[in-house]
């Protein structure tokens, strides 16, 4: 992870990998955010933008903020599009052995670094976690289901163990790579870490995680490091949702399935399952109905993450959709 200085303190060399896809505005506002930083003694700091567009539209972000400085920004293409590819290719362009990611919609917030930092030098994690704060364009439309989907905030202490996979009680948050940081040489040391075939769909997150739990990897969180993401109106879209909760549920039963060791055995179990949670959920229908139109759509949202989990289709290209309306 570095080497020691005569103070003590372990040397960090930390990159922030930013997968971005013809989001310039936003993208540019997550670049200030890390400009804005302090950065820690004994630490130094490189960010990678992984640009997955065709024609290249976040060139003109980076020189811009290069020239803002501190920092070095480093600008690469990664094609074709799909976000397995760009995440894997912003990792072969850093060379860091620690290695963040966030999302080109998401900023830091202050102390974001100073977080991390500590955190690297005082657990032994292999992969940290820290807290997302959705900002909602349109705040009037978010369900408690909604709020749960772009949220993850738990009342825990810096360095608490939390998990891909286990019991429910386990599962304190929904593990994803936005606002992630990983120790590369435990974690990210495969040729193709992020899996393409979960590129258009998502969940290529999960089935790394699966598969770093499976290899007795460690997951530990940091809740002094924050991000807030901004979360357009077109994402609180009832029709959208229910598409990106049927991927969801796709996604999840194949990235649990293919990491098991039993991967056919384990299809059926978690088909067999979500047998029972219809039928659960059908029972419940008629008091959902007497609670109100955002219990309906929630209602509707999970129906479909279980349906997804029975889907013997090919996963749910949600992310090939057209791109969400850009933050003014």
């Amino acid at each position: 992870m570095g080497k020691v200085t005569t103070t003590g303190a372990t040397e960090i060399d930390l990159s922030i990998v930013i997968c971005t896809f013809r989001r310039e505005d936003l993208l540019a506002k997550a670049l200030v955010s890390i400009r804005m930083q302090t950065l820690p003694e004994g630490t130094s700091l490189t960010v990678i933008v992984a640009d997955n567009s065709d024609e290249g539209s976040a060139a003109a972000v980076v020189e811009a903020a290069n020239a803002a400085g501190p920092f070095e920004i480093r600008y690469v293409a990664a094609h074709p599009a799909n976000i397995s590819v760009a995440r894997n290719v912003g990792i072969a362009a850093a060379t860091s052995p620690i290695i963040a990611f966030i999302d080109d919609d998401e900023e830091l917030a202050p102390g974001w670094l100073a977080a991390v930092v500590a955190g690297l030098r005082e657990h032994p994690h292999d992969v940290f976690f820290g807290g997302v704060d959705p900002v909602f364009e349109t705040p009037d439309r978010v369900t408690p289901a909604i709020q749960t989907l772009f949220s993850r905030q738990i009342e825990a202490p810096s360095g608490q163990d939390v998990v891909a996979l286990g019991k429910r009680g386990e599962r304190a948050i929904t593990v994803a790579t936005c606002n992630s940081i990983f120790r590369r040489a435990t974690t990210l040391a495969d040729d193709q870490p992020f899996d393409p075939r979960f590129g258009h769909a998502g969940g290529e997150d999960l089935d790394l995680f699966c598969r770093l739990q499976a290899r007795g990897r460690r997951f530990g969180w940091l809740p002094e490091a924050r991000v807030f993401e901004f979360v357009p109106a077109g994402r609180c879209d009832p029709a959208y949702l229910r598409r990106r909760f049927f991927a969801g549920g796709q996604v999840y039963a194949e990235a649990v399935a293919g990491n098991s060791d039993a991967p056919l055995a384990t299809r059926c179990w978690l088909r067999a399952k979500a047998m029972v949670q219809l039928g659960l959920l059908a029972l419940r229908y008629p008091l959902v109905r007497r609670q109100g139109a955002a219990a309906k759509a929630d209602f509707g949202y999970r129906w479909a993450g279980v349906l997804g989990k029975l889907s013997f289709g090919r996963l749910y290209p949600v992310y090939r959709e057209a791109p969400p309306p850009k933050r003014a």
